[in-house]
Protein backbone atom coordinates (compact mmCIF):
# COMPACT_ATOMS: atom_id res chain seq x y z
CA UNK A 1 0.00 0.00 0.00
CA UNK A 2 1.25 3.55 -0.82
CA UNK A 3 2.81 5.38 2.19
CA UNK A 4 0.93 8.24 1.94
CA UNK A 5 -2.27 6.88 1.14
CA UNK A 6 -1.87 4.50 4.36
CA UNK A 7 -0.75 7.66 6.55
CA UNK A 8 -4.09 9.25 5.19
CA UNK A 9 -6.19 6.75 6.06
CA UNK A 10 -4.81 5.98 9.17
CA UNK A 11 -5.14 9.62 10.29
CA UNK A 12 -8.79 9.83 8.83
CA UNK A 13 -9.39 6.30 11.37
CA UNK A 14 -8.24 8.24 14.32
CA UNK A 15 -10.47 11.22 13.68
CA UNK A 16 -13.15 9.06 13.66
CA UNK A 17 -12.20 7.39 16.16
CA UNK A 18 -11.43 10.26 18.73
CA UNK A 19 -15.28 11.48 17.11
CA UNK A 20 -16.93 8.63 18.74
CA UNK A 21 -18.52 9.66 21.98
CA UNK A 22 -17.08 8.10 25.00
CA UNK A 23 -18.66 5.35 26.90
CA UNK A 24 -19.44 7.88 30.37
CA UNK A 25 -23.24 7.92 29.66
CA UNK A 26 -23.40 4.23 29.77
CA UNK A 27 -21.69 4.65 33.18
CA UNK A 28 -24.06 7.10 34.31
CA UNK A 29 -27.17 4.80 32.60
CA UNK A 30 -25.45 1.68 35.01
CA UNK A 31 -24.78 4.49 38.24
CA UNK A 32 -28.04 5.26 38.33
CA UNK A 33 -29.80 1.13 38.10
CA UNK A 34 -27.28 -0.02 40.26
CA UNK A 35 -27.99 2.82 42.78
CA UNK A 36 -31.69 2.26 42.85
CA UNK A 37 -31.97 -1.20 42.26
CA UNK A 38 -34.22 -2.88 44.97
CA UNK A 39 -32.79 -6.59 44.81
CA UNK A 40 -29.34 -7.90 43.00
CA UNK A 41 -30.27 -9.98 39.71
CA UNK A 42 -28.13 -12.76 38.50
CA UNK A 43 -27.21 -12.26 35.07
CA UNK A 44 -27.51 -15.41 32.63
CA UNK A 45 -26.09 -13.98 29.67
CA UNK A 46 -22.96 -12.13 28.97
CA UNK A 47 -23.55 -9.01 28.32
CA UNK A 48 -21.20 -6.76 26.37
CA UNK A 49 -21.60 -2.56 26.31
CA UNK A 50 -25.22 -2.24 26.12
CA UNK A 51 -27.57 -3.21 23.10
CA UNK A 52 -25.34 -1.84 20.37
CA UNK A 53 -28.67 -2.05 17.90
CA UNK A 54 -30.19 -0.11 20.53
CA UNK A 55 -27.20 2.50 21.44
CA UNK A 56 -24.53 1.88 19.08
CA UNK A 57 -22.18 4.25 20.25
CA UNK A 58 -20.52 3.37 23.62
CA UNK A 59 -20.20 -0.50 22.21
CA UNK A 60 -18.36 0.39 19.02
CA UNK A 61 -16.05 2.55 21.26
CA UNK A 62 -15.20 -0.97 23.93
CA UNK A 63 -14.64 -3.61 20.01
CA UNK A 64 -13.75 -1.39 17.35
CA UNK A 65 -10.14 -2.43 18.59
CA UNK A 66 -11.43 -5.47 18.76
CA UNK A 67 -11.04 -6.62 22.65
CA UNK A 68 -11.40 -10.61 22.75
CA UNK A 69 -13.99 -12.16 24.66
CA UNK A 70 -12.22 -15.58 25.25
CA UNK A 71 -14.06 -17.06 28.11
CA UNK A 72 -17.15 -15.24 27.82
CA UNK A 73 -17.67 -17.34 24.12
CA UNK A 74 -16.89 -21.01 24.71
CA UNK A 75 -16.76 -22.63 21.19
CA UNK A 76 -18.26 -26.00 20.45
CA UNK A 77 -16.17 -26.92 17.71
CA UNK A 78 -13.08 -29.04 18.17
CA UNK A 79 -9.92 -27.48 18.75
CA UNK A 80 -6.91 -27.72 17.23
CA UNK A 81 -4.48 -29.54 19.79
CA UNK A 82 -0.85 -28.76 19.34
CA UNK A 83 1.14 -32.15 20.10
CA UNK A 84 3.93 -32.35 21.93
CA UNK A 85 7.09 -32.50 19.95
CA UNK A 86 9.25 -36.00 20.33
CA UNK A 87 11.44 -36.05 23.05
CA UNK A 88 9.78 -33.27 24.74
CA UNK A 89 10.73 -33.77 28.45
CA UNK A 90 7.50 -35.07 30.26
CA UNK A 91 9.71 -35.48 33.69
CA UNK A 92 7.65 -32.37 35.24
CA UNK A 93 10.47 -30.31 35.33
CA UNK A 94 10.32 -27.15 32.99
CA UNK A 95 13.29 -25.71 30.33
CA UNK A 96 13.49 -22.66 28.95
CA UNK A 97 13.71 -23.71 25.49
CA UNK A 98 10.38 -26.08 26.11
CA UNK A 99 8.27 -22.96 27.47
CA UNK A 100 9.80 -20.96 24.25
CA UNK A 101 8.66 -23.48 21.89
CA UNK A 102 5.03 -23.43 23.86
CA UNK A 103 4.98 -19.72 23.06
CA UNK A 104 5.93 -19.69 19.59
CA UNK A 105 3.41 -22.57 18.65
CA UNK A 106 0.91 -20.53 20.41
CA UNK A 107 1.85 -17.39 18.27
CA UNK A 108 1.82 -18.97 15.19
CA UNK A 109 -1.72 -20.43 15.57
CA UNK A 110 -2.81 -16.86 16.32
CA UNK A 111 -1.36 -15.74 12.80
CA UNK A 112 -3.20 -18.27 11.39
CA UNK A 113 -6.26 -18.44 12.69
CA UNK A 114 -6.04 -14.30 12.22
CA UNK A 115 -5.63 -14.89 8.88
CA UNK A 116 -8.05 -17.14 8.41
CA UNK A 117 -10.68 -14.64 9.85
CA UNK A 118 -9.50 -12.07 7.05
CA UNK A 119 -10.63 -13.84 4.63
CA UNK A 120 -13.39 -15.04 5.96
CA UNK A 121 -14.51 -11.35 6.67
CA UNK A 122 -13.58 -10.31 3.03
CA UNK A 123 -11.22 -8.20 4.53
CA UNK A 124 -7.99 -6.33 2.00
CA UNK A 125 -4.48 -7.15 2.54
CA UNK A 126 -2.89 -5.59 5.91
CA UNK A 127 -6.02 -5.31 7.95
CA UNK A 128 -5.28 -8.60 10.03
CA UNK A 129 -3.25 -6.89 12.65
CA UNK A 130 -6.01 -4.69 13.82
CA UNK A 131 -7.84 -8.39 14.97
CA UNK A 132 -8.09 -9.12 18.64
CA UNK A 133 -4.63 -7.84 19.36
CA UNK A 134 -4.24 -8.15 22.65
CA UNK A 135 -4.03 -11.97 22.43
CA UNK A 136 -0.32 -11.64 21.73
CA UNK A 137 0.35 -9.20 24.32
CA UNK A 138 -1.49 -11.80 26.60
CA UNK A 139 1.18 -14.47 25.21
CA UNK A 140 3.68 -12.52 25.97
CA UNK A 141 2.83 -11.61 29.72
CA UNK A 142 1.96 -15.54 30.18
CA UNK A 143 5.58 -16.32 28.78
CA UNK A 144 7.16 -13.91 31.02
CA UNK A 145 5.31 -15.28 34.02
CA UNK A 146 6.55 -18.65 32.97
CA UNK A 147 10.51 -17.73 32.33
CA UNK A 148 10.76 -15.39 35.15
CA UNK A 149 10.06 -18.56 37.71
CA UNK A 150 10.41 -21.57 36.29
CA UNK A 151 10.48 -23.47 39.07
CA UNK A 152 7.58 -22.61 40.07
CA UNK A 153 5.52 -24.19 37.20
CA UNK A 154 5.19 -27.87 36.22
CA UNK A 155 4.65 -29.53 33.11
CA UNK A 156 0.95 -29.79 33.15
CA UNK A 157 0.42 -25.98 34.01
CA UNK A 158 2.45 -25.16 30.57
CA UNK A 159 -0.02 -27.57 28.66
CA UNK A 160 -3.18 -26.31 30.66
CA UNK A 161 -1.70 -22.74 29.48
CA UNK A 162 -1.31 -24.19 26.33
CA UNK A 163 -5.19 -25.53 25.79
CA UNK A 164 -6.47 -22.49 26.97
CA UNK A 165 -4.87 -20.19 25.16
CA UNK A 166 -5.77 -22.66 22.06
CA UNK A 167 -9.53 -22.46 22.92
CA UNK A 168 -9.15 -19.07 23.16
CA UNK A 169 -7.81 -17.93 19.96
CA UNK A 170 -10.59 -20.43 18.75
CA UNK A 171 -13.62 -18.68 20.48
CA UNK A 172 -11.96 -15.08 19.49
CA UNK A 173 -12.01 -15.96 15.63
CA UNK A 174 -15.38 -17.89 15.64
CA UNK A 175 -17.08 -16.43 12.89
CA UNK A 176 -21.17 -15.38 13.21
CA UNK A 177 -22.03 -17.40 9.71
CA UNK A 178 -20.59 -20.34 11.24
CA UNK A 179 -22.73 -20.44 14.15
CA UNK A 180 -25.32 -18.94 12.06
CA UNK A 181 -25.09 -22.32 10.14
CA UNK A 182 -24.75 -24.59 13.29
CA UNK A 183 -28.41 -23.11 14.66
CA UNK A 184 -29.80 -23.58 11.00
CA UNK A 185 -28.37 -27.33 11.18
CA UNK A 186 -29.11 -28.31 14.48
CA UNK A 187 -32.71 -26.64 14.79
CA UNK A 188 -32.88 -26.68 18.59
CA UNK A 189 -35.78 -24.93 20.64
CA UNK A 190 -33.44 -24.45 23.07
CA UNK A 191 -31.84 -21.87 24.70
CA UNK A 192 -28.73 -22.75 26.78
CA UNK A 193 -26.29 -20.60 28.97
CA UNK A 194 -22.94 -20.15 26.99
CA UNK A 195 -24.53 -21.75 23.86
CA UNK A 196 -24.67 -20.52 20.00
CA UNK A 197 -27.33 -17.87 20.40
CA UNK A 198 -25.11 -16.46 23.07
CA UNK A 199 -22.41 -16.91 21.09
CA UNK A 200 -23.72 -15.25 17.97
CA UNK A 201 -24.54 -12.10 19.80
CA UNK A 202 -21.26 -11.71 21.00
CA UNK A 203 -19.28 -12.47 18.06
CA UNK A 204 -22.00 -10.13 16.26
CA UNK A 205 -20.86 -7.31 18.94
CA UNK A 206 -17.53 -8.42 18.25
CA UNK A 207 -16.67 -7.99 14.84
CA UNK A 208 -18.92 -4.84 13.89
CA UNK A 209 -16.01 -3.19 16.01
CA UNK A 210 -14.00 -4.50 12.85
CA UNK A 211 -16.14 -3.62 10.06
CA UNK A 212 -16.47 -0.28 11.38
CA UNK A 213 -13.27 0.24 11.13
CA UNK A 214 -12.60 -1.52 7.50
CA UNK A 215 -14.60 1.22 6.09
CA UNK A 216 -11.44 3.33 6.31
CA UNK A 217 -9.70 0.74 4.19
CA UNK A 218 -12.31 0.96 1.58
CA UNK A 219 -13.02 3.93 1.46
CA UNK A 220 -11.17 5.06 -1.96
CA UNK A 221 -13.32 1.97 -3.63
CA UNK A 222 -16.59 3.26 -1.75
CA UNK A 223 -16.02 6.72 -3.09
CA UNK A 224 -14.98 5.96 -7.04
CA UNK A 225 -18.59 3.86 -6.61
CA UNK A 226 -20.57 6.81 -5.22
CA UNK A 227 -18.89 8.85 -8.38
CA UNK A 228 -20.66 6.44 -10.89
CA UNK A 229 -24.26 6.63 -8.66
CA UNK A 230 -25.74 7.71 -5.96
CA UNK A 231 -24.83 6.31 -2.33
CA UNK A 232 -28.23 5.08 -1.58
CA UNK A 233 -27.31 2.81 -5.08
CA UNK A 234 -23.57 1.32 -3.92
CA UNK A 235 -25.65 0.50 -0.05
CA UNK A 236 -28.16 -1.27 -2.05
CA UNK A 237 -25.87 -3.20 -3.65
CA UNK A 238 -23.62 -3.72 -0.89
CA UNK A 239 -26.69 -4.97 1.08
CA UNK A 240 -27.34 -7.33 -1.63
CA UNK A 241 -23.70 -9.21 -1.15
CA UNK A 242 -21.91 -6.74 -3.45
CA UNK A 243 -23.60 -7.78 -6.70
CA UNK A 244 -23.05 -5.06 -9.30
CA UNK A 245 -20.18 -3.45 -7.54
CA UNK A 246 -17.06 -3.25 -9.97
CA UNK A 247 -14.58 -2.85 -7.28
CA UNK A 248 -13.61 -7.13 -6.55
CA UNK A 249 -11.98 -6.34 -2.95
CA UNK A 250 -15.55 -4.05 -1.84
CA UNK A 251 -17.63 -6.62 -3.67
CA UNK A 252 -15.87 -9.34 -1.51
CA UNK A 253 -16.06 -7.91 1.67
CA UNK A 254 -19.60 -7.18 1.18
CA UNK A 255 -20.43 -10.84 0.20
CA UNK A 256 -18.91 -11.95 3.32
CA UNK A 257 -20.55 -8.75 5.68
CA UNK A 258 -23.77 -10.12 4.67
CA UNK A 259 -23.01 -13.44 5.30
CA UNK A 260 -21.95 -12.63 8.80
CA UNK A 261 -25.27 -10.64 9.56
CA UNK A 262 -25.00 -7.54 9.19
CA UNK A 263 -25.76 -4.85 6.30
CA UNK A 264 -24.95 -1.25 5.26
CA UNK A 265 -26.56 2.15 6.01
CA UNK A 266 -25.77 6.11 5.36
CA UNK A 267 -25.03 8.09 8.48
CA UNK A 268 -23.68 12.06 7.89
CA UNK A 269 -23.00 10.45 4.43
CA UNK A 270 -20.63 8.09 5.09
CA UNK A 271 -21.21 4.52 4.91
CA UNK A 272 -21.62 2.34 7.59
CA UNK A 273 -21.76 -1.12 9.16
CA UNK A 274 -24.51 -2.75 11.59
CA UNK A 275 -25.68 -5.70 12.89
CA UNK A 276 -29.05 -6.70 10.83
CA UNK A 277 -30.70 -8.33 13.33
CA UNK A 278 -33.86 -7.95 11.13
CA UNK A 279 -32.33 -10.12 8.12
CA UNK A 280 -30.65 -12.44 10.93
CA UNK A 281 -34.48 -12.99 12.27
CA UNK A 282 -35.95 -13.96 8.77
CA UNK A 283 -32.57 -16.07 8.39
CA UNK A 284 -33.52 -18.23 11.65
CA UNK A 285 -37.28 -18.11 11.96
CA UNK A 286 -38.51 -21.80 12.14
CA UNK A 287 -35.13 -22.99 13.44
CA UNK A 288 -34.26 -21.53 16.93
CA UNK A 289 -36.49 -20.56 19.72
CA UNK A 290 -39.34 -18.37 18.82
CA UNK A 291 -38.29 -16.11 21.83
CA UNK A 292 -34.77 -15.83 20.13
CA UNK A 293 -36.53 -14.52 17.07
CA UNK A 294 -38.81 -12.10 19.37
CA UNK A 295 -35.33 -10.60 20.74
CA UNK A 296 -33.84 -10.08 17.85
CA UNK A 297 -36.75 -8.30 16.59
CA UNK A 298 -36.26 -6.07 19.22
CA UNK A 299 -32.84 -5.02 18.61
CA UNK A 300 -33.57 -4.10 15.19
CA UNK A 301 -35.13 -0.97 16.86
CA UNK A 302 -32.20 2.18 16.50
CA UNK A 303 -32.00 4.52 19.44
CA UNK A 304 -28.80 6.41 19.33
CA UNK A 305 -27.14 8.35 16.05
CA UNK A 306 -23.35 7.93 15.59
CA UNK A 307 -23.37 10.76 17.64
CA UNK A 308 -24.95 9.07 21.30
CA UNK A 309 -27.59 11.22 20.75
CA UNK A 310 -31.09 9.92 21.30
CA UNK A 311 -32.54 10.02 17.64
CA UNK A 312 -36.00 10.13 19.38
CA UNK A 313 -37.90 10.16 22.95
CA UNK A 314 -41.24 9.55 20.91
CA UNK A 315 -39.92 6.62 19.36
CA UNK A 316 -37.61 5.76 22.10
CA UNK A 317 -41.18 5.61 24.52
CA UNK A 318 -42.47 3.39 21.44
CA UNK A 319 -40.08 1.21 21.74
CA UNK A 320 -40.36 0.49 25.69
CA UNK A 321 -43.61 -0.09 25.32
CA UNK A 322 -42.83 -2.62 22.66
CA UNK A 323 -40.51 -4.40 25.17
CA UNK A 324 -43.03 -4.88 27.75
CA UNK A 325 -45.46 -6.33 25.63
CA UNK A 326 -42.91 -8.59 23.94
CA UNK A 327 -41.88 -9.61 27.41
CA UNK A 328 -44.85 -10.49 28.47
CA UNK A 329 -45.42 -13.23 25.74
CA UNK A 330 -42.08 -14.72 26.25
CA UNK A 331 -40.96 -18.19 28.23
CA UNK A 332 -37.94 -18.40 27.91
CA UNK A 333 -35.95 -17.79 31.23
CA UNK A 334 -32.76 -16.72 29.66
CA UNK A 335 -34.46 -14.49 26.46
CA UNK A 336 -36.20 -13.20 29.27
CA UNK A 337 -33.47 -12.40 31.72
CA UNK A 338 -31.79 -10.69 28.88
CA UNK A 339 -34.52 -8.63 27.96
CA UNK A 340 -35.36 -7.21 31.39
CA UNK A 341 -31.40 -6.00 31.33
CA UNK A 342 -31.90 -4.38 27.89
CA UNK A 343 -35.28 -2.86 28.91
CA UNK A 344 -33.87 -1.38 32.50
CA UNK A 345 -31.00 0.13 30.72
CA UNK A 346 -33.66 1.72 28.15
CA UNK A 347 -35.95 3.19 30.94
CA UNK A 348 -32.70 4.65 32.06
CA UNK A 349 -31.93 6.29 29.04
CA UNK A 350 -35.72 7.50 28.82
CA UNK A 351 -35.77 9.00 32.66
CA UNK A 352 -32.55 9.96 34.10
CA UNK A 353 -29.65 10.00 31.56
CA UNK A 354 -27.68 13.13 30.90
CA UNK A 355 -29.29 13.26 27.25
CA UNK A 356 -32.89 14.25 28.90
CA UNK A 357 -31.47 17.63 30.03
CA UNK A 358 -30.44 20.67 28.28
CA UNK A 359 -26.81 22.14 29.19
CA UNK A 360 -28.72 24.98 31.81
CA UNK A 361 -30.04 21.43 33.45
CA UNK A 362 -33.62 21.86 32.38
CA UNK A 363 -35.41 19.31 31.14
CA UNK A 364 -35.71 19.47 27.35
CA UNK A 365 -39.32 19.83 26.04
CA UNK A 366 -39.19 16.64 23.47
CA UNK A 367 -38.59 14.89 26.13
CA UNK A 368 -41.79 16.24 28.16
CA UNK A 369 -43.32 15.85 25.15
CA UNK A 370 -42.42 12.17 24.92
CA UNK A 371 -43.60 11.91 28.41
CA UNK A 372 -47.53 13.11 27.95
CA UNK A 373 -47.61 11.26 24.46
CA UNK A 374 -46.56 8.25 26.78
CA UNK A 375 -49.16 8.78 28.91
CA UNK A 376 -51.64 9.28 26.41
CA UNK A 377 -51.12 6.76 23.96
CA UNK A 378 -49.96 3.89 26.65
CA UNK A 379 -52.17 4.47 29.91
CA UNK A 380 -52.68 1.00 30.72
CA UNK A 381 -48.71 0.48 30.90
CA UNK A 382 -46.33 -0.30 33.87
CA UNK A 383 -44.40 1.58 31.98
CA UNK A 384 -46.44 4.80 31.75
CA UNK A 385 -47.33 4.12 35.22
CA UNK A 386 -43.77 4.23 35.92
CA UNK A 387 -43.14 7.18 33.38
CA UNK A 388 -45.87 9.15 35.02
CA UNK A 389 -44.19 8.81 39.02
CA UNK A 390 -41.35 10.04 37.45
CA UNK A 391 -43.22 13.01 35.66
CA UNK A 392 -44.89 14.06 39.01
CA UNK A 393 -41.50 14.48 40.78
CA UNK A 394 -39.91 16.07 38.00
CA UNK A 395 -42.59 18.41 38.09
CA UNK A 396 -42.64 19.37 41.82
CA UNK A 397 -38.77 19.93 40.81
CA UNK A 398 -39.47 22.44 38.01
CA UNK A 399 -38.09 19.91 35.57
CA UNK A 400 -34.87 20.94 36.66
CA UNK A 401 -31.65 18.56 36.93
CA UNK A 402 -31.60 17.22 41.12
CA UNK A 403 -28.62 18.21 42.20
CA UNK A 404 -28.10 14.46 43.73
CA UNK A 405 -29.17 13.10 40.45
CA UNK A 406 -32.32 10.87 39.58
CA UNK A 407 -33.95 8.22 41.82
CA UNK A 408 -35.12 5.32 38.98
CA UNK A 409 -39.03 4.17 39.75
CA UNK A 410 -38.83 1.30 37.37
CA UNK A 411 -41.78 -0.05 35.92
CA UNK A 412 -43.48 -2.82 37.99
CA UNK A 413 -43.30 -5.80 35.59
CA UNK A 414 -39.45 -5.85 35.74
CA UNK A 415 -39.42 -5.32 39.62
CA UNK A 416 -42.12 -8.17 39.85
CA UNK A 417 -41.86 -10.85 43.38
CA UNK A 418 -40.28 -14.20 41.48
CA UNK A 419 -43.40 -15.67 43.18
CA UNK A 420 -45.78 -13.73 40.95
CA UNK A 421 -46.93 -13.89 37.52
CA UNK A 422 -47.31 -11.32 35.15
CA UNK A 423 -50.73 -12.35 34.17
CA UNK A 424 -52.00 -11.95 37.41
CA UNK A 425 -50.89 -8.86 37.87
CA UNK A 426 -52.51 -5.72 38.05
CA UNK A 427 -51.21 -2.21 38.20
CA UNK A 428 -54.02 -0.09 38.65
CA UNK A 429 -55.05 2.36 41.53
CA UNK A 430 -57.37 1.63 43.95
CA UNK A 431 -59.44 5.10 44.20
CA UNK A 432 -60.66 7.06 42.15
CA UNK A 433 -62.41 5.09 40.64
CA UNK A 434 -62.22 5.52 36.58
CA UNK A 435 -65.49 7.88 34.94
CA UNK A 436 -66.67 4.70 33.22
CA UNK A 437 -66.68 2.57 36.77
CA UNK A 438 -67.90 5.30 38.09
CA UNK A 439 -71.04 5.46 36.02
CA UNK A 440 -71.79 1.67 36.98
CA UNK A 441 -71.36 2.34 40.38
CA UNK A 442 -74.33 4.86 40.09
CA UNK A 443 -76.38 2.81 38.37
CA UNK A 444 -75.94 -0.14 40.51
CA UNK A 445 -75.98 2.04 43.50
CA UNK A 446 -79.61 3.01 42.75
CA UNK A 447 -80.73 -0.24 41.81
CA UNK A 448 -78.59 -2.74 43.18
CA UNK A 449 -79.28 -5.01 40.08
CA UNK A 450 -75.58 -6.86 39.72
CA UNK A 451 -76.15 -7.23 36.36
CA UNK A 452 -75.10 -4.18 36.06
CA UNK A 453 -71.80 -5.20 37.03
CA UNK A 454 -71.82 -8.68 35.20
CA UNK A 455 -68.68 -7.64 32.71
CA UNK A 456 -66.90 -6.68 35.47
CA UNK A 457 -63.92 -8.96 37.45
CA UNK A 458 -62.96 -9.10 41.14
CA UNK A 459 -60.49 -5.98 41.43
CA UNK A 460 -62.83 -3.72 40.00
CA UNK A 461 -65.84 -4.86 42.42
CA UNK A 462 -62.99 -4.23 45.26
CA UNK A 463 -62.90 -0.77 44.03
CA UNK A 464 -66.60 -0.33 44.33
CA UNK A 465 -66.65 -1.48 47.56
CA UNK A 466 -63.83 0.87 48.50
CA UNK A 467 -65.40 3.50 46.97
CA UNK A 468 -68.57 3.17 48.37
CA UNK A 469 -66.71 2.52 52.12
CA UNK A 470 -65.16 6.13 51.43
CA UNK A 471 -68.28 7.72 50.42
CA UNK A 472 -70.24 6.68 53.91
CA UNK A 473 -72.64 4.75 51.25
CA UNK A 474 -73.11 1.36 53.74
CA UNK A 475 -76.04 0.42 51.85
CA UNK A 476 -73.95 0.00 48.37
CA UNK A 477 -71.55 -1.54 50.65
CA UNK A 478 -73.71 -4.08 51.80
CA UNK A 479 -74.76 -4.72 48.44
CA UNK A 480 -72.01 -5.90 47.52
CA UNK A 481 -71.82 -8.75 49.66
CA UNK A 482 -72.15 -12.37 49.09
CA UNK A 483 -75.25 -13.61 51.17
CA UNK A 484 -73.68 -16.72 51.26
CA UNK A 485 -70.51 -15.56 53.34
CA UNK A 486 -73.57 -14.87 55.86
CA UNK A 487 -73.85 -11.02 56.73
CA UNK A 488 -76.15 -9.62 59.27
CA UNK A 489 -78.84 -8.07 58.73
CA UNK A 490 -78.80 -4.98 56.73
CA UNK A 491 -80.10 -2.62 59.00
CA UNK A 492 -77.92 -4.02 61.73
CA UNK A 493 -74.95 -3.51 59.48
CA UNK A 494 -75.41 -0.05 58.40
CA UNK A 495 -76.31 1.38 62.10
CA UNK A 496 -72.22 -0.79 63.00
CA UNK A 497 -70.78 1.09 60.19
CA UNK A 498 -72.21 4.31 61.71
CA UNK A 499 -71.01 4.00 64.70
CA UNK A 500 -67.71 2.88 63.60
CA UNK A 501 -67.36 5.09 60.92
CA UNK A 502 -64.13 7.09 61.26
CA UNK A 503 -62.11 4.07 62.41
CA UNK A 504 -63.40 2.01 60.20
CA UNK A 505 -62.44 4.31 56.77
CA UNK A 506 -60.79 1.08 54.32
CA UNK A 507 -58.98 3.78 52.68
CA UNK A 508 -56.65 3.58 55.25
CA UNK A 509 -55.73 0.50 54.07
CA UNK A 510 -54.30 2.04 51.02
CA UNK A 511 -51.61 3.71 52.62
CA UNK A 512 -48.33 3.01 50.70
CA UNK A 513 -49.88 1.05 48.02
CA UNK A 514 -48.56 -0.36 44.75
CA UNK A 515 -49.92 -2.65 42.94
CA UNK A 516 -52.49 -5.77 43.30
CA UNK A 517 -52.30 -9.54 42.31
CA UNK A 518 -55.15 -12.03 42.00
CA UNK A 519 -54.73 -14.48 45.17
CA UNK A 520 -55.38 -18.17 44.26
CA UNK A 521 -55.36 -20.95 47.17
CA UNK A 522 -52.29 -22.76 46.95
CA UNK A 523 -54.26 -26.62 46.47
CA UNK A 524 -55.68 -25.06 42.92
CA UNK A 525 -53.87 -22.10 41.34
CA UNK A 526 -56.42 -21.81 38.39
CA UNK A 527 -58.91 -20.52 41.23
CA UNK A 528 -59.08 -17.06 42.33
CA UNK A 529 -60.52 -16.12 45.65
CA UNK A 530 -59.54 -12.55 46.35
CA UNK A 531 -57.22 -9.73 45.47
CA UNK A 532 -53.86 -9.45 47.16
CA UNK A 533 -52.75 -5.87 48.10
CA UNK A 534 -48.92 -4.88 47.50
CA UNK A 535 -47.35 -2.24 49.62
CA UNK A 536 -43.92 -0.30 49.30
CA UNK A 537 -43.16 -1.15 52.41
CA UNK A 538 -43.67 -4.63 52.79
CA UNK A 539 -43.37 -8.20 50.84
CA UNK A 540 -46.87 -9.27 51.85
CA UNK A 541 -49.92 -7.31 51.94
CA UNK A 542 -53.54 -8.18 53.22
CA UNK A 543 -56.08 -9.85 50.74
CA UNK A 544 -59.09 -9.06 50.36
CA UNK A 545 -61.49 -12.28 50.13
CA UNK A 546 -63.68 -12.35 47.63
CA UNK A 547 -66.22 -15.16 45.75
CA UNK A 548 -67.83 -15.95 42.16
CA UNK A 549 -71.68 -16.54 43.13
CA UNK A 550 -74.31 -16.90 40.68
CA UNK A 551 -71.87 -15.46 37.88
CA UNK A 552 -70.89 -12.50 39.69
CA UNK A 553 -67.92 -11.50 41.55
CA UNK A 554 -68.92 -10.60 45.18
CA UNK A 555 -66.77 -9.62 48.06
CA UNK A 556 -66.63 -12.10 50.98
CA UNK A 557 -68.65 -10.38 54.52
CA UNK A 558 -65.39 -9.25 56.40
CA UNK A 559 -63.02 -9.74 53.11
CA UNK A 560 -60.09 -8.73 55.28
CA UNK A 561 -60.23 -11.80 57.40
Amino acid sequence: MDDQLLEKRLESLKKSYDDMPEDENRSVILAAIKKDQKKQTKQKWFHLPYAASFIGVGMIAGVLMMQYIGDHAPSEEKTEQHQAAPGENNSGELKKSEVKAVFEDLEKYYQKRELQTKEKLGFLSGFDNYLYRNIPWELKDAEAAFLSNLEAYRQTDLEDTRKRFTSEIDNAFTMPAEIIDELLQEKSDEVSLGGPEEILLNQLESFLGAYYLSMTFYEADINKAIEKENIAGVIKKMNAGGAGLSSKSLKEMSSKAVDNGYAFREESGSIVPYVDFSGLADRLRGAVNEDFIKYLELRTHRVQDHNGEVISFESLADLLVKVEKTMSTVSDEVIEERMRNDAKTLYALFVVSPHIYMESDELKDEVKQAYVYMLKTYPETDTAAAVNRMYKKMEANQFLKPADGDELDYPLYLELPDQLKRADVINKEVLPLPDSLLSSYKEFAAKKNFNILKNYGPFEIMQLYFHAAEAGDYETKYALYSKQSDPPPKEQYIKEMKEAAPEMNLSKTLKGYEFASLYHPADDPEKVIGIQLHYNDRPDGPVFQMVQEDGFWKVQYLPFQ
